[in-house]
């Protein structure tokens, strides 16, 4: 495309049909240290932005532009907070300093999905005013009704802390009434501020469709429902579409074409309180899940756009007005659309082909960076530090968390402290400057293990240091990780510091050069981790 060179994105042209898209958005790469597994694992998927500073305006201006000028109207953006402390706000914070944030509204799905006691009323109020102070009353944020629009994922871990709560102070509430409490003090609030009701939306999470969970949300004060992505669903409800390979875990596409008008009839008992059609944009975790990868195989631009028709004339005939991409962008998942290179902007172009009106001028042209010589947007490769020791006086010092179970990784006390929300990989990650395996012969720390009160240690607990070197990485080209370059020991989850040593040269695989280091100091969440220093000896 030969385009006049410009010093900034191109003012987008929005684009417009009969129902409204929306999109889950998921600020996952806030550094390259996400990016990195993506790029080390399915390379070809890499966005046409490139690894992007998913913080920089113009970057957001870029995605903007795209959405809008493909029929997305707003983005329900992964929004984090856990008792005051804040995640993953990186993009939120660029979208109000990009130019174009007129063009495209966002609401937030609050991803509360954090440790046993995290809810309480006092938080409730301290999210509220947060979200009051912050957005509600700006002009961008998206309203239903006149109302400002928040999704929950867990309705049960709401319920769950209120009802607690309530039961200190001698009071029994019932399944229902904690999470209810919940919205009713966040309205009130409000209403105070001088806004309207906000317009709850429950985050159906199941793996097949329970009437008595929508009845519940209903119940609670919730408005509607969505769902964040298919999953495994579209195995089970269309296995006359499987291939005689395929399994649950790893299907066709095909199963996904077949299964969602199914899913879309299924759920629409209630038009009252409506769960939004979704458009399944596919699975392939192999980033985060390595070997325990859920994967949906033989995605195409033609299928997609197969169901995005699908979904426009369920929802003529049904009445809906509002349907949710699920998701755009969670590319450590495998679930996206969002132009890159392995389709360019063919899903994108399905999407508005499908749902927008056409003018009568044509389309507005996919215009790139390259095109008018703006980016490239990247973040700057991963450091490979030289170093063999590691005190977290007042950083990272060049460990990333794992993308999948691992949080809010920060320093606190001259110490490195994390989250485990999971366990199904090693928590922390560095790659290094490569040293002679010979020259060391232990990896000794100082580390403390706070268990959460509700999954309590149930003993037999190790700790396991992973090693990497060119001829033997830590993950083979098979995506499977290796347990032959380890080391490990058992570990006290007491809350107390201890000093751990592992013996490295009792493993034959201890040798060559080692250049990346994976680090798993418990298999046990809803634990904080505490690490104050780590070094080879």
């Amino acid at each position: 495309m030969s385009i006049a060179s410009k010093k900034y994105v191109p003012e987008p042209q929005p684009q417009f049909g009969p129902i409204e898209i929306s999109a889950f958005y998921y600020p996952g790469t806030e550094q390259m240290a996400e990016w990195d597994q993506v790029e080390q694992t399915l390379p070809h998927i890499k966005p046409l932005l490139g690894w992007y500073d998913e913080g920089n305006p113009e970057v957001i201006d870029w995605q903007i532009k795209w959405a809008v000028e493909h029929g997305i109207s707003s983005f329900c953006v992964d929004w984090y907070w856990n008792r005051g402390v804040q995640r993953l706000d990186h993009w939120v914070k660029g979208y109000y300093r990009a130019r174009y944030r007129k063009y495209l509204k966002w609401y937030m799905m609050w991803a509360n999905h954090n440790e046993v006691g995290a809810h309480s009323t006092e938080d409730q109020i301290a999210v509220t005013k947060f979200w009051i102070d912050n957005y509600l009353k700006t002009p961008e944020y998206y309203r239903i009704d006149n109302r400002p629009v928040i999704v929950i994922w867990a309705i049960e871990n709401l319920d769950r802390d209120f009802i607690r709560e309530a039961a200190k102070k001698g009071e029994t509430l019932q399944p229902g009434e904690g999470v209810k409490r919940a919205l009713e003090i966040s309205n009130k609030l409000v209403r105070e501020a001088g806004l309207p009701d906000i317009y709850f939306i429950d985050m159906y999470r199941a793996r097949d469709y329970d009437p008595k969970k929508v009845d519940l949300a209903k119940s609670c004060g919730y408005e509607a429902q969505m769902i964040y992505n298919f999953g495994t669903l579209g195995y089970s409800l269309a296995p006359e579409a499987a291939k005689p390979c395929d399994t649950p875990t790893h299907f066709s596409y095909d199963c996904v074409v077949k299964a969602i008008p199914k899913w879309w009839e299924m759920t629409s008992r209630d038009p009252q309180f409506p769960l939004w059609p979704l458009v399944p944009t596919g699975w392939n975790d192999v980033p985060r899940s390595f070997q325990h990868a859920r994967i949906i195989k033989d995605r195409t631009p033609e299928k997609f756009r197969s169901i995005c028709e699908s979904c426009r004339s369920f929802c003529e005939a049904k009445g809906f007005k509002r349907i949710i991409i699920a998701p755009l962008n969670e590319w450590q998942e495998g679930s996206y659309i969002e132009p890159n290179q392995e389709y360019g902007f063919a899903m994108y172009d399905a999407l508005r082909d499908v749902f927008c009106d056409k003018p009568a001028q044509g389309w507005p042209p996919n215009i790139t960076p390259e095109d008018i010589g703006l980016g490239p947007y990247d973040y700057p490769k991963m450091p490979h530090l030289a170093q063999t020791a590691w005190d977290f006086s007042n950083d990272m010092q060049g460990w990333y968390r794992h993308p999948y179970g691992t949080a809010y990784m920060k320093t606190v006390d001259s110490a490195m402290r994390f989250f485990r929300s999971g366990v199904k990989a090693p928590a922390i990650r560095t790659r290094i400057t490569p040293f002679a395996a010979a020259n060391v012969k232990s990896f000794q720390f100082r580390m403390r293990v706070i268990p959460c009160a509700d999954n309590p240690p149930k003993g037999g607990e190790e700790t396991k240091l992973y090693w990497g070197t060119p001829e033997l990485p830590i993950f083979s080209k098979d995506f499977v990780i290796t347990e032959d370059p380890t080391a490990k020991t058992a570990v006290i989850p007491d809350g107390q510091w201890h000093d751990y040593a592992l013996d490295l040269t009792a493993n034959p695989h201890w040798r060559g050069m080692v250049n990346e280091l994976w680090f798993d100091p418990v298999p046990l969440s809803l634990a904080y981790i505490d690490i104050m220093w780590m070094r080879f000896v």
